[in-house]
């Protein structure tokens, strides 16, 4: 009789086990994947530089859900929503505008879909100094600060081949030239190479310095190359 109540005891257990091994509902991590936004089931960030362009990314929902913008003002920062062709997905397009002053500014979008959050903090740095440059010339180089201004050396003389633009200036007592070499024909944000910069006076080489520079804008006909906060050049394309 003993042996007998224990066997039933055992296969109340055994079917509890079962029971619960069967049991469909979602674990609350399981529910959190029903609403991911950018890529994340939690919090997200973007750090974008003080250019004007567009950020891009997804947000995925199962259920209904909805977004609030926090911080920011529509001057600088707007979002776009889309419904795209993958089930229960939408794209968000964030468009910013230039930041020309002299601190970052910030923006968060808090999406919510019942009880879930999901906060998408846009940081936008500050523009480079050496935007504020819009002169042709060498600057923080050895010997100083060199400018090709056709108005103020009425005397000089651009010239651009297919890799270097040199600058002639003729002094009272000997020529000076000025070439910076080394440059593509078709220069992009983000590209990387080695330039020659020289400075020749009186027939001899005064400077002669090779710089690890980087395409950092490409506006209008002029590039901005930088290599590092002290010294760059503006060049004409």
């Amino acid at each position: 009789m003993r042996f007998c109540s224990l066997g039933r005891i055992l296969l109340c257990l055994l079917g509890l086990l079962c029971l619960a091994g069967c049991d469909t509902r979602m674990v609350p991590e399981d529910e959190d994947n029903a609403f991911v936004v950018n890529g994340r089931i939690g919090d997200s960030e973007f750090h974008p530089s003080a250019d004007v362009q567009t950020l891009r990314f997804e947000v995925y929902s199962e259920n209904k859900w909805d977004c609030v913008q926090e911080g920011f003002e529509r001057r600088w920062i707007s979002y776009e929503i889309a419904k795209v062709e993958k089930k229960d997905t939408w794209r968000i397009s964030i468009i910013l505008a230039e930041n020309t002053g002299n601190s970052p500014r910030t923006a968060v979008f808090l999406f919510t879909s019942g009880t879930m959050r999901r906060r998408v903090t846009v940081t936008q740095s500050v523009e480079d100094p050496i935007f504020r440059t819009h002169t042709i010339g060498a600057y923080g180089v050895p010997g100083g600060d060199v400018v090709f201004d056709r108005d103020r050396f009425q005397y000089g003389r651009l010239q651009y081949g297919a890799d270097r633009l040199s600058f002639r200036l003729y002094e009272p007592s000997s020529a000076r030239v000025c070439t910076l070499s080394g440059l593509s024909s078709h220069m992009e944000p983000g590209m990387q190479f080695t330039v020659l910069y020289r400075v020749q006076e009186g027939g001899y080489t005064r400077v002669l310095e090779s710089c690890e520079v980087q395409v950092i804008r490409v506006r209008d006909n002029l590039v901005w190359l930088k290599k590092d906060d002290n010294t760059y050049f503006v060049v004409k394309k």
